[in-house]
């Protein structure tokens, strides 16, 4: 075999290493969920008067977050969510919105603080501001 075709074989198989080696590399992103004291006291609906409707669990907060945990990243890798920003998740399966500031803490590690919820239906949706990013279904 001469050395041309060596070279070529070699160089083949190199790209096809590197094309192996970018497409498993992965990002993880660490996310801390806390809530404010408002977001606390909007839990109970019945002490606002409207007992017809559950109360907001923080299991239920905690799995509806976990649910979109992927989508907050990626719209975090794409820009749509930087430091500071207010988004929206809304999950109809559970009929609960909740508003979110990101914090990032340092590199990929966040902070998303819920700074209020709110118990959703179709009929009576939670009302978004206008280009604020919504999150879910």
């Amino acid at each position: 075999m001469d050395i041309k075709q060596i070279i070529k074989e070699e160089h083949l198989l190199l790209e096809k290493r590197i094309a192996q080696l970018s497409s498993t590399i992965d990002i993880t992103f660490g996310f801390d969920v806390v809530k404010t004291k408002h977001a606390e006291k909007r839990k109970d609906v019945t002490k606002r008067g409207l007992g017809h409707e559950m109360m907001i669990s923080n299991a239920e907060m905690k799995e509806v977050l976990s649910k979109y945990k992927g989508d907050v990243a990626r719209s975090i890798v794409g820009g749509e969510i930087e430091n500071g920003t207010n988004f929206v998740i809304k999950d109809m399966k559970f009929g609960l919105s909740m508003v979110i500031v990101a914090e990032q803490v340092h590199g990929n590690y966040w902070k998303l603080v819920i700074k209020t919820v709110f118990r959703e239906t179709y009929e009576n949706p939670l009302r978004v501001g206008t280009n604020q990013l919504v999150i879910g279904s």
